[in-house]
């Protein structure tokens, strides 16, 4: 296949961008909807049924995963190929980055960046489990990091073709398969954060839950949904809150406030039409600002008089602080609705239609743009008040009212 070949009629090749086992995949652009992507393409024999089967399969159970460190599947189809072979074929979101083995070849990284890494990682492939699908592949070149977080390759096409002269037995037997994903995990987990010679490790440290992830006994390892919690736990201890004029919008938070285990049965397409609804209600500048800290000086001298008097402050917290503490509660409220729904105490659909309100929210606070605190937050609080029974747990739900009653919104 040349550049400029247009696959079924919308998807113009750009340029091989590499090879995934048996799969090549190319930098694309998608004609109909005028957009980058990626394109994975595996020649499968028209004889093999069962394989062409199974990589429709794995197309399917890697678009039904709708989390933040799984790359988006966008298409899937047939083309034909050369000698009357089947041109499979998945399309991607394209990702811009590196992958963890090249962070690796530079150092290690910072105690706080391998754990911000590893947790994004264990959070994904516990969404992966969490839907019965199997990695079987997990290393450090199928974890990429790009500027918006983590993401996890080798689901799909590429990785059900790079298996697929695996036993059938081994494939149908879902729990090996996640106890062997626990292993690995193990593995990069001890790549980004090997034990210090000689240094002590405390009870429940990196040590001992490299140790657990990679026991001898299938039996004796963690699910990937305790790892997350943990690393997420232990991320949250490292991570140290830049002051707010160091701020550099929500990607420098993200890293800061680690995500935790996120919903996984929640359908890859949901979170694409709630972005555009969320985009429509973006507030325009005339809204109440939390703008950007500005320079100290001596707080001014109160007015006086009956015009002072009609109009009340809106807070006594100073702007710098109030926008600090919005962030704050926003992040961690943000992190307990993840940690819900891998608890299974908050409805996946529900959780992830509010974690892109409070997202979305939390980005505009963090990069100063001009927010109707007031009336963002009453429309979050109206979202809970309104949710449907088994939608959060009630002791979920008191924490998550908590933290919403701490964003400083005084009239």
């Amino acid at each position: 296949m040349d550049p400029g070949f247009r696959l079924d009629g919308r998807y113009r090749m750009e340029r091989r961008v590499g090879r995934r086992g048996p799969a090549e995949v190319w930098c694309a652009h998608d004609e109909l909807l005028a957009r980058r992507v990626a394109v994975s393409l595996v020649g499968v024999p028209r004889s093999r049924r069962a394989l062409r089967r199974r990589l429709r399969d794995s197309a399917r159970a890697a678009a039904a995963l709708a989390h933040p460190g799984i790359v988006t599947t966008f298409d899937y189809g047939e083309a034909e190929g050369t000698d009357g072979d089947a041109l499979t074929y998945v399309v991607t979101e394209f990702l811009s980055g590196e992958s963890l083995t090249s962070r690796l070849e530079r150092g290690l990284p910072s105690p706080q960046e391998a754990a911000d890494v590893c947790a994004q990682v264990a959070d994904a492939l516990a969404a992966v489990h969490a839907c019965g699908v199997v990695h079987g592949d997990l290393r450090p070149g199928q974890v990429f990091l790009t500027a918006d977080g983590v993401k996890l390759l080798g689901l799909g096409v590429t990785g059900a073709a790079d298996d697929a002269d695996r036993d059938e037995e081994a494939s149908r037997d879902e729990e090996a398969g996640r106890a062997e994903d626990v292993r690995a995990l193990g593995a990069i987990l001890a790549a980004c954060a090997p034990d210090p010679a000689g240094g002590p490790d405390p009870a429940g440290g990196p040590a001992e839950l490299v140790a657990r992830c990679r026991a001898p006994e299938p039996g004796d390892r963690p699910p990937a949904a305790e790892v997350a919690r943990a690393l997420a736990a232990r991320a949250a201890e490292t991570a140290v809150l830049p002051p707010a004029p160091a701020r550099r919008g929500y990607r420098r938070a993200r890293r800061a406030v680690v995500l935790g285990a996120a919903a996984a049965a929640v359908l890859a397409l949901l979170l694409a039409p709630l972005a555009v609804i969320l985009s429509s209600l973006r507030d325009s500048p005339g809204g109440v600002a939390l703008a950007a800290p500005p320079r100290r000086s001596a707080p001014p001298a109160p007015a006086e008089g009956p015009a002072a008097a009609a109009v009340p402050s809106r807070s006594a917290v100073p702007a710098a602080d109030a926008r600090a503490l919005a962030v704050s509660a926003l992040a961690r409220m943000r992190r307990e609705i993840d940690l819900g729904i891998a608890a299974g105490e908050v409805e996946p659909r529900f959780g992830a239609d509010l974690a892109v309100e409070v997202t979305t929210l939390l980005n505009e606070v963090d990069g100063g743009a001009p927010v109707d605190l007031p009336r963002r937050v009453a429309r979050l609080r109206a979202v809970m008040a309104g949710r449907a029974p088994g939608d959060v747990a009630p002791g979920r739900a008191a924490g998550l009212s908590a933290l919403l009653a701490e964003v400083p919104v005084r009239p």
